[in-house]
């Protein structure tokens, strides 16, 4: 037996919705930056510097952005007419870009945001809860963003556990889980001052 590596430069963020981003300020940037700097050691861990470590980040987004288009296609024909990913939008008073993975009509206006993850899904809601664990704050100031833009307390979120919950006792392997959100409007008035507020800070605004 002959075995030869041979090269393999497929670049999963190439063609994936989301990859090429219009110019100025997204939400991305100022929820990104705000927990760089909450949770140094969690999201600070894929920062570019060597070879390597480019490409390992590049890697870990590629898969992502892939997964998000799959799903996105796979659920398509599932979802109510006219739900799906939406081209960028810009939000009215500061001219902030956003890019939800979907809008879903059913009656009403929902956001919908899909993640792949290596996080275990220990703590995540298998029943109807109050909340979800502190790891998945990221998720839901992203998710919140996106409904105060679009004037909706309505959310979902599909997210599927690279390792399930981490556990050969529990359930050990990939797991896809999915969550209707209802937030407050203090909820959503709250996140909406943090992230502007950071922002300005941070003269991004």
């Amino acid at each position: 037996m002959i075995v030869t590596p041979t090269p393999f430069d497929l670049n999963l963020m190439q063609h994936a919705p989301g990859a090429v981003r219009g110019v100025g300020l997204h939400m991305s940037d100022i929820y990104g930056a705000l927990y760089k700097e909450l949770e140094p050691k969690r999201y600070d861990r894929l920062q570019t510097g060597t070879l390597a470590e480019s490409e390992n980040k590049a890697g870990f987004m590629g898969i992502g952005m892939a997964f998000e288009d799959m799903l996105e296609k796979a659920l398509r024909d599932r979802l109510t007419e006219g739900s799906g990913r939406p081209d960028e939008l810009t939000e009215s008073e500061y001219g902030i870009i956003y890019n939800p993975d979907l809008v879903i009509f059913n009656g009403s206006t929902r956001v919908g945001e899909i993640k792949l993850t290596w996080m275990s899904s220990k703590g995540f809601p298998r029943e109807q809860a109050n909340g979800f664990p502190p790891k998945a704050d990221k998720y839901l100031t992203q998710m919140m963003a996106y409904c105060r833009c679009l004037e909706t307390p309505y959310a979902r979120l599909y997210a599927c556990f690279v390792n399930g919950s981490g556990s050969f006792k529990d359930q050990f392997g990939p797991s896809l889980m999915a969550w209707d959100i209802t937030f407050t409007s203090r909820e959503l008035e709250e996140n909406w001052r943090t992230l502007i507020s950071y922002a300005k800070q941070k003269r991004m605004l």
